[in-house]
C-alpha cells in the first residue's frame, strides 16, 4: 500500500528539493501528487531527501549516457510520469522504487530514439558515438545489441564517476547540432570564462578520461 506522506515533517533539504522541482511538474500534477512520489522514496524526511537528490542524479546520468538531447528534460518527464501514475492510484510493488523509475526511464528513452540522439564521442573518429539509429541497426544481431547496451551502461557508470561540474560540462558541450551547437559552445565558454580553444582542450581531456574508463569497464564486463 502506498505510504501516506505528511508534508509537515519535511526537513529543509526535502522542502528545498520539492520547491526546486516545481519547474518540472506540469499543470496536471498537484502538490499531493509530488508528496505521494516523495513518500515512495523514503520512510522519513532525511532518507526521502537523500533518495530524491540521488534519483535525479542517477536518471540524468542514465539519459546522458544514452545520448538524449536534453537529459534534464527526460529526467523531468520520467518523474512527471511516475508522479501522475501515483496520483491515479498506481502502486509501486518493486522491492526498490528506483527500479520502477528506471523502467519508466527506458520507455522515455526509447520514445526519444525517433528524434535522433548524439552520444558523447570517445574519439575524434567517433563523432556520433557509434549509436546513430539507421535501418541497418534494426538488423544487427544479438551480439551487437549486447555490446551497445554494455557501452551505454559503462558510459553511464563513468559519467557518474566524474565530478558534478565536469559531468555537466561534457554533457552540455555535446548538446545540439549545426548552428545551435556552435552557439551553445560559445555561451558555455563565456559562462566558464574560457576561450574556445581552452574549452576544447578541457573537454578533450575529459573525453580521454571517459574513453579510458569505458574501455576498462567494457573489458571487465566481457570477462565476467
Amino acid at each position: 500500500m502506498t505510504r501516506r506522506f505528511n508534508k509537515s515533517i519535511l526537513s529543509p533539504p526535502v522542502i528545498s528539493a520539492a520547491q526546486n522541482a516545481n519547474h518540472m511538474i506540469d499543470n496536471s500534477l498537484t502538490s499531493a501528487s509530488f508528496d505521494s512520489l516523495l513518500a515512495q522514496l523514503g520512510p522519513d524526511r532525511e532518507s526521502a531527501a537523500r533518495a530524491y537528490v540521488e534519483l535525479r542524479r542517477a536518471l540524468f546520468i542514465f539519459f546522458a549516457a544514452r545520448g538524449v538531447a536534453s537529459p534534464d528534460e527526460m529526467t523531468d518527464e520520467t518523474i512527471n510520469r511516475v508522479a501522475r501514475r501515483l496520483s491515479e492510484g498506481k502502486l509501486i510493488t518493486t522491492e526498490s522504487p528506483s527500479n520502477y523509475f528506471y523502467g519508466v526511464a527506458r520507455n522515455v528513452w526509447r520514445e526519444s530514439l525517433a528524434k535522433g540522439n548524439v552520444l558523447i564521442p570517445l574519439s575524434d573518429g567517433d563523432p556520433a558515438g557509434g549509436a546513430q539509429a539507421t535501418p541497418y541497426d534494426l538488423l544487427i544481431g544479438a551480439r551487437e545489441r549486447i555490446e551497445t547496451e554494455i557501452r551505454h551502461e559503462c558510459l553511464e557508470k563513468c559519467l557518474g564517476g566524474l565530478d558534478p561540474e565536469d559531468r555537466k560540462l561534457i554533457v552540455s558541450y555535446y548538446q545540439f547540432s549545426g548552428g545551435d551547437k556552435i552557439e551553445n559552445r560559445k555561451r558555455l565558454g563565456e559562462r566558464l570564462g574560457l576561450s574556445n580553444n581552452t574549452l576544447r582542450q578541457k573537454v578533450a581531456r575529459l573525453r580521454s578520461r571517459l574513453a579510458e574508463c569505458v574501455t576498462i569497464c567494457q573489458r571487465s564486463r566481457r570477462q565476467s
